[in-house]
This record gives C-alpha cells, structure tokens and sequence, in this order.
C-alpha cells in the first residue's frame, strides 16, 4: 500500500509521517524534504522503484499541484494508494513554520498555499490545526486497518 501525506507546506505532514512509520511494520518513508531539485519527479521515481517492495511506502509532500498527484498515481501502477490530505489554515502554517530550524521563506508558504489545487478525491483529511499528531495518526491507522480488513 502506498500512503500519500500531502497538504500546504508546515501543515504537520512530516511529523504525522514520521509517527507513522513508526507504528506501521515493514513501513518505508519517503519525504520531499530529501531532495532539493526536480522534487517531484524524484519522488515518483523513488514509487516506480519501491512499490510492491515494502508493505507500506510513505510518501510524505506538499503535492499542491493536481498533476503530479495524477502522475504519482500512474507511477503506483496498481498498487493501492491511500491518500491522506492534512490540512490547517495559512496562520497555523507560517507560525509553525517559524518554529523550524530552517524555515521555508514566508512568501513561498503563501504562494503555495493560494495555489494549492484541493483534490476532487482523497481517502482521509485531518484537521491538523484541531488535531495531535498522535490523533491523527491513530485516524489514519484505523483506515488502513479498515481496509486491510
């Protein structure tokens, strides 16, 4: 299975992956944070390559374009896909991202956020300005038990 976390940038969609992996055996994350160029086409590489390789492959990024959710789907091929939108207001995001080491410049989490294209389709949304971590991942585990089932 593969778990896409998306959502604008600083919405806690890292730390809801990382937690995750944690609590999924034979799980595999992979992050936008890992590469600084050509991000999203490396990440749908790094799917053609690990699908059907791990049980569970995290795929943890903004994705605020519609089309590369469309390619990252094509990469998965037929493996089943989980998608998870982790979503909080603009305020939340530029204070949070305040907070990090290496903040993303201000301007950029505005211009991402104005053009986050909201999917038609998604399997989960969690409300990460209302939500712990914890919570959250306890929501997304419970789908994946649900469908698993």
């Amino acid at each position: 299975m593969i778990i896409v976390i998306f959502g604008p940038v600083a919405a806690g969609k890292t730390t809801i992956a990382k937690s995750l992996k944690e609590h999924l055996e034979g799980s595999f994350l992979v992050s936008s944070d890992q590469f600084k160029k050509r991000v999203y086409k490396r990440l749908i590489r790094e799917v053609r390559e690990l699908r059907g390789e791990v049980d569970y492959l995290i795929v943890d990024g903004t994705f605020y374009k519609r089309r590369w959710r469309e390619e990252l789907r094509a990469a998965a091929e037929d493996e089943e896909i989980l998608e998870v939108l982790i979503n909080c207001s603009i305020g939340t995001c530029v204070k949070r991202n305040r907070e990090r080491s290496k903040p993303v410049p201000e301007a950029a989490i505005h211009a991402i956020y104005k053009e986050f294209e909201r999917p038609k389709h998604f399997d989960l949304e969690i409300d990460a300005e209302n939500l712990a971590p914890e919570e959250a991942v306890r929501r997304i585990m419970d789908l994946i038990n649900r469908i698993s089932e």
